[in-house]
């Protein structure tokens, strides 16, 4: 194994579609030997530090080997030592099966293989066209990223010899595979997240992805909706909750029976608003356990910031509040959702965590697990702002009083009056503050628990973050927040109204479904509806799923790095903010 070239440059601004970029990706040959130091070699250097460059990133290697490949895909082209932006070109090294971890001795500087590449749009940039990024990733010929162990000059011709091949570690290739490929192989992501050379980001995605497989690996009945399309119901009985928070029972307009649902579902609605053009659809949670003759929503108030938007925040929950009526008519779908529990389960104890309105679900869990048999050992806590907030109360003290396997704990972030180190007039179920690692910890005597959390952004990624601290499984802790609230992710501008879902058109599929689960980008609903779209890095770099928005709003989970045009997006790193439709 030998290096053929040494490859620095950099960055510079060039255009790209209309707008100017700056880019590090062009690369020229160097004669003679190079440094290397810790971040890059010596008239070297990354434009966008937040996705390319530092210490796992330092350099980047692709085998010429790949090269001859690409000359036979692409003989129109020239293609020079560089071409792909790596810092070396070498002959020999074997990308594909190198493992996680391995050290290498190049001239007389040491590196540590980190990562795989996964390229951003700036390799479209180079290449002039497109499709190279798909293509690139299809044809698994990726390269290599290494970070420097020890400092040294480095030129062409050096050898590359292997000092240690981390035989114990996994390849390269495998994670690409579970990153493109097989992203629902559980054994395969627990067994990569063991490997102590996975960089923290590759290991935190990989803790998501185990979440998110795990879910759609569990049984869901609630799958095959039990109707089609809306069906009539009427507002039976309204009852207040709290100063803003009520619940609608509402019962099948036809008196026919009511298929159960599992706990934790939802239920979409749609309502017709006076001023408003087209019936309106918002999703909200359940808060009961099934079996009645009637369906309970609880809803909190928002208040509307715009009454002639069928999109604006807080319009049906204000209408459900301030207009509906008993005997009025909803429709609504069947009941949905993957966030659910299995109350049969008795193996392990649960933790059930909610903030607000996001009890609901929970609440639904709760009585659930009551009702069956035998006892499950549960934990409920519940944060709100103060007594006043703090919905359903005596019905939550009950279950504790007459259920010993039932451990409530209410937190008050800012109580209204004096309360004591037990709480509220010395109740010892009553707490001050937020729920946190810490009164986890105080209060749940083993970790080994189903965690189930449902709140607003800020409480949700707390909670999560804790849990990961405490060494909780992944495939553990189970969530579900409000509107586009992000779990591990930022989330840029306001919340939208809680616990609505949005519906997502995929115009030329001819497809219509609800997208109602925060942390789960656009392009993840369009797979799970059989609907194509074409994708590279599924992280906002490359553009390859760049689509055409028809109507409607997204936001993004983080900030893109590929540049758009007005009218598109990336369903990668894209959540609706309100109905929208997709040329897809």
């Amino acid at each position: 194994m030998k290096v053929l070239s040494v490859n620095v440059g950099l960055p510079r601004t060039v255009p790209w579609k209309g707008k100017p970029v700056s880019t590090g990706i062009f690369k020229a040959p160097m004669s003679g030997r190079v440094r290397l130091r810790t971040l890059n070699f010596d008239g070297d250097a990354q434009a966008d530090l937040s996705v390319h460059g530092g210490p796992n990133k330092a350099v980047y290697a692709y085998p010429v080997e790949h090269y001859g490949y690409w000359r036979r895909e692409l003989p129109e082209m020239t293609l020079p030592w560089g071409m792909f932006g790596e810092n070396l070109t070498t002959e020999g090294l074997p990308d594909d099966t190198l493992k996680l971890g391995a050290r290498l001795r190049i001239g007389s500087a040491e590196v540590v293989v980190t990562q795989p590449r996964l390229p951003c749009y700036k390799l479209a940039l180079r290449f002039g066209r497109d499709d190279i990024v798909k293509r690139l990733l299809a044809s698994g010929r990726q390269g290599v990223y290494f970070k420097v162990a020890t400092e040294g000059n480095v030129a062409a011709g050096d050898a590359i010899v292997v000092i240690d091949g981390a035989e114990d570690s996994v390849p390269l290739s495998e994670v690409t595979r579970l990153y493109a490929h097989d992203k629902d192989d559980l054994e395969g992501l627990r067994r990569i997240i063991g490997t102590a050379a996975l960089p923290d980001d590759w290991r935190e995605y990989f803790e998501e992805q185990i979440g998110r497989a795990s879910a759609r690996g569990r049984p869901r009945p609630g799958q095959t909706p039990a109707w089609a399309d809306y069906r009539p119901f009427v507002l039976k009985e309204k009852v207040r909750e709290s100063e803003d928070v009520a619940s609608f029972h509402l019962v099948p307009e036809d008196g026919q029976f009511l298929p159960p649902y599992l706990p934790g579902q939802y239920l979409t609605v749609r309502v017709s608003i006076p001023g408003i053009e087209r019936p309106v659809v918002r999703s909200y949670s359940l808060s009961d356990v099934a079996g009645s003759d009637h369906y309970r929503l609880t809803i909190k108030r928002i208040a509307s910031r715009s009454e002639n938007s069928p999109s604006a925040s807080g319009l049906v929950s204000s209408y459900f509040h301030d207009r509906l009526a008993v005997g009025d008519r909803v429709e609504a779908k069947a009941p949905s959702g993957t966030f659910t529990i299995d109350v049969a389960e008795h193996d392990r104890p649960v933790a059930l965590i909610g903030g607000g309105i996001g009890l609901t679900p929970l609440l639904s869990m709760l009585n659930g697990i009551v009702a069956a048999e035998p006892p499950r050992e549960t934990w409920l806590f519940y944060g709100v702002r103060n007594d006043r907030e703090h919905i359903m109360r005596t019905h939550l003290e009950d279950i504790a009083r007459i259920h010993p396997n039932v451990h409530l704990h209410v937190f008050y972030s800012q109580p209204r009056r004096e309360m004591g180190e037990m709480g509220e007039m010395g109740e010892p179920g009553i707490h001050i503050g937020h729920i946190d690692l810490s009164a986890m910890q105080q209060l749940i005597p083993t970790k080994g628990c189903d965690f189930y959390v449902c709140g607003p952004p800020s409480m949700m990624d707390a909670i999560t973050r804790g849990l990961e601290a405490w060494g909780v499984a992944a495939d553990r802790v189970h969530t579900e927040a409000f509107g586009p609230a992000a779990i591990k992710r930022s989330v840029h501008g306001p919340t939208n109204e809680p616990n609505c879902g949005f519906e997502v058109t995929f115009a030329r599929s001819g497809v219509t479904a609800l997208w109602n689960r925060s942390e789960s980008p656009l392009l993840e609903l369009a797979e799970e509806h059989s609907v194509a779209i074409d994708f590279g890095c599924r992280a906002g770099s490359c553009g390859t799923c760049m689509t055409h928005l028809l109507s409607g709003a997204v936001r993004y989970l983080h900030q893109p790095n590929a540049p758009l045009q007005g009218d598109e997006i990336l369903p990668c790193i894209a959540v609706p903010t309100e109905p929208l439709s997709l040329d897809a």
